[in-house]
């Protein structure tokens, strides 16, 4: 499905991100794995050379316009084009709204929502010059219906990111360049493996399926959306939650 095509990954040493990675080279994407950790990224990288893929692991900050210019260069110097985009790199705050600090808004903001921003910038160019590519962001259901178990900081992040999406799609569509999101839930990751069991157990009362979100879930919504049977697709939303938020 994706042979030929080259992606690059944020945030793809672990959880979401890495199952994402796997599931591109799995349909024949030869992939560049992004982490701030070396060691994660070249472990991601490595199981995507198992696969007969080609990867380059990158160490950068996404949320760096230096260190993403200089990323989106050393993947095009090594395979010589971008096709797809999945920013996924992201991090997960569940501090109460009024203990939240201004350090932390802005962290949060840099991370989860500048970074969208600079990495998908950085691929417009090679991508207009070839007129086609795909964009997928990763936003959360909180970004619809504000912070339950997550901070009021991550929600708005994430609903920044779904109205960027919006926007990067209206302004790429004239050079055939799709640009999507995926609103997940409550995922099977690091992120939710220090909450308390109460926690878990209230949340699964809630929702329809019965169960959590695997990210190879979310990784096959991505894949979808990256190929070409939805080339008519573009500024769009999907909902990976299980049945709890049904718009």
């Amino acid at each position: 499905m994706l042979d030929g095509k080259v992606a690059i990954v944020t945030g793809a040493g672990r959880g979401i991100g890495r199952a994402i990675a796997l599931a591109l080279a799995r349909e024949g994407a030869d992939v560049v794995v992004n982490d701030v950790d070396s060691r994660s990224a070249e472990a991601t990288a490595n199981e995507v050379r198992a696969m007969g893929r080609r990867a380059l692991s990158i160490v950068a900050d996404v949320s760096n316009g230096e260190e993403v210019i200089k990323m989106v260069e050393t993947a095009i110097k090594a395979f010589g084009k971008i096709d797809i985009l999945v920013n996924n790199a992201g991090i997960f705050s569940s501090i109460p709204l009024e203990d939240i600090t201004e350090e932390n808004w802005d962290k949060m903001m840099k991370i989860n929502l500048k970074s969208v921003f600079l990495c998908s910038q950085a691929v417009m160019k090679p991508m207009k010059r070839q007129r086609s590519g795909k964009i997928v962001n990763i936003a959360s259901m909180a970004g619809k219906v504000g912070g339950i178990v997550a901070g009021a900081d991550y929600a708005a992040s994430k609903a920044g990111v779904m109205c960027l999406t919006k926007s990067l799609a209206k302004q790429l569509a004239p050079y055939g360049i799709n640009v999507n999101a995926v609103a997940p839930a409550w995922i099977e990751t690091d992120m939710m493996k220090d909450w308390p069991r109460e926690t878990k157990e209230s949340i699964l009362k809630q929702i329809p399926l019965g169960r959590f979100g695997k990210p190879e879930e979310v990784a096959e919504a991505v894949v979808f959306l990256v190929s070409d049977g939805a080339g008519f697709i573009t500024g769009a939303t999907i909902d990976i939650n299980g049945g709890i938020l049904m718009d």
